[in-house]
């Protein structure tokens, strides 16, 4: 059996790998990492990341982790799992993983062919879907703004045609994704989950007010004798 302390350090020096890694990737001194965290709101000394580094420290604490893992512009999992450094990890203690099983079981994924078995479960499958859904609207509407402007500036009306069609597929699309998102958030809550709150600029999809955990059912464009259904509801 691993011993327990062998294995926390283990965990402790892949964090101090990737900290180092990343910073010097940055061109960043121990004391860069230590002005960013202090200016953050959450100060780690220069000597605290030297001492990590140079593995005179046998543990990290999670809000270590957080901080520096915004200074250094990285996602946290990636110092629990070094993605394309090694193949597999002792993830816990006498239990060797797959990089790839150890991102999905840290992110909180099932294998594809998984049903959630429980309550949990099911809160990360509908909030990963729901996400999936958000970005692929923000995507959508980030490379429609790139024809809006080609409609703008169009010189021929040619042009200036075939562009007004791209940007009318996209706003297609858009529509598309939106009212899944207003369909994914309305189920969430039936099911008792709390919505992830949305960016600022689509806060009219947030339609909480009309359909408040499942017990009001949102109105229809037909029933509220509007002709939007997101704008209008907002």
């Amino acid at each position: 059996m691993t011993n327990p302390k062998d294995w926390q350090a283990g965990v402790t020096g892949r964090v101090a790998e990737a900290v180092r890694r990343f910073r010097e990737e940055r061109g960043m001194s121990a004391q860069d990492v230590a002005a960013a965290c202090a200016k953050l709101g959450y100060p780690i000394a220069r000597n605290v990341i030297a001492n990590l580094e140079n593995g005179r420290r046998s543990s990290i604490d999670v809000a270590e982790v957080l901080v520096l893992a915004e200074v250094l512009g990285v996602p946290p999992v990636v110092f629990l799992v070094p993605l394309g450094e090694v193949g597999e990890i002792e993830l816990l203690p006498g239990s060797m993983y797959s990089t790839g099983d150890a991102l999905r079981w840290v992110c909180g994924e099932q294998m594809p062919d998984h049903e959630p078995t429980n309550d949990l479960e099911l809160r990360f499958q509908e909030i990963r879907f729901y996400n999936e859904t958000l970005h692929g609207l923000q995507r959508t509407i980030s490379d429609s703004e790139e024809y809006r402007r080609k409609v703008a500036t169009a010189r021929d009306a040619a042009t200036r045609e075939v562009n007004v069609k791209l940007v009318n597929q996209f706003d297609e699309i858009i529509g598309d994704y939106s009212q899944e998102i207003q369909d994914r958030r309305s189920l969430m809550r039936q099911k008792g989950i709390t919505p992830p709150t949305l960016p600022s600029a689509l806060a009219h999809l947030d339609l909480s007010q009309y359909d408040d955990w499942g017990n009001t059912p949102a109105e229809t464009p037909e029933e509220s004798g509007s002709g939007s259904a997101a704008g209008e509801e907002s």
